[in-house]
């Protein structure tokens, strides 16, 4: 049985925010002319694919925030609310919204039938509910650790270590390339004190796709393994990650309207590891936000 305990508390106020709830050689001179002419284009591709390979992480960042509205357009943005539905296991949507306000508070609040998710960091401090069991802190801790580094819900919050990379605080380091969902993208290790992640930017758009945040181990004391990952130990890897993507164009900015959170048992009920995909409907900016959402 999963170890697993919150409070079941009054629906959090929605308010405004649930209602207004992306020529082959034909001589022996000009084949040799085209070889040649084919090696000089060749090494300046390849050229060109080096120097793509070899972006800095400022590079990339500057790249991406040009890409995502400009930083004048962007630091114009006080506030955002970003709202939609969310669906987890089998379930239909449910109301779903991502509140932000500058320079550093977030709150994600998804009305699931059982229980209100809650994600936020109020300026100083994360806050998740419901509680978990002290066997699933693991998970907990994960969370509340995803909140802290300024990137969780990626270009959705305004709440955004990127906005703060001239900071001294903030490292940032270019990490080569990988693939998102098999497309190429800049990877992009930020440092911010203890805090630490791996943010992920597509090769053509320079758009904001991926945050890895490291993995927890899984143990059976945590929740009733399936036979699929169970293993000798009985213990299993989730890597923890936020995806993005769906962008479309709002206010002279581009932004995700897909977003996707790794999620487990006991917030899971029909598998132990999986994904939260919330759509979203509708941005409002610079709108007053009641301050209680932060709490």
């Amino acid at each position: 049985m999963i170890n697993y305990s919150y409070s079941v508390t009054t629906p959090i106020a929605w308010g405004g925010i649930v209602r207004t709830l992306s020529a082959f050689i034909c001589t022996l001179i000009i084949g040799t002319w085209s070889i040649a002419g084919s090696a000089v284009a060749g090494a300046s591709d390849n050229g060109a694919a080096d120097n793509k390979d070899k972006l800095s992480a400022a590079d990339i960042i500057a790249k991406h925030l040009a890409a995502a509205g400009g930083k004048d357009t962007l630091a114009k943005v006080k506030s955002r609310v970003a709202i939609g539905t969310a669906a987890k296991d089998s379930e239909a949507g449910v109301p779903m919204a991502v509140m932000s306000e500058a320079p550093n508070r977030v709150s994600a609040m998804y009305q699931f039938r059982a229980f209100n998710w809650q994600l936020t960091y109020d300026g100083s401090k994360p806050i998740v509910r419901p509680l978990l069991s002290r066997a699933n802190s693991p998970v907990l801790q994960k969370y509340q650790e995803m909140l802290a580094t300024g990137t969780m819900f990626n270009g959705i919050s305004l709440y955004n270590v990127l906005s703060q990379a001239d900071a001294g605080d903030v490292k940032l380091e270019a990490k080569g390339i990988k693939k998102v969902k098999g497309k190429p993208a800049y990877t992009v290790e930020m440092k911010r004190g203890k805090d630490k992640a791996l943010l992920y930017f597509d090769q053509d758009t320079f758009m904001w796709v991926r945050t890895d945040y490291g993995s927890v181990q899984l143990t059976r004391e945590m929740g009733q393994l399936t036979n699929a990952i169970e293993s000798k130990d009985q213990e299993t890897t989730c890597d923890f990650y936020v995806e993005t993507s769906d962008f479309r164009q709002v206010d002279g900015m581009t932004l995700p309207f897909k977003l996707e959170i790794v999620a487990t048992a006991p917030l899971l009920t029909q598998k132990n590891v999986g994904t939260i995909v919330a759509t979203i409907s509708e941005y409002k900016h610079n709108v007053p936000i009641d301050p209680k959402m932060f709490q």
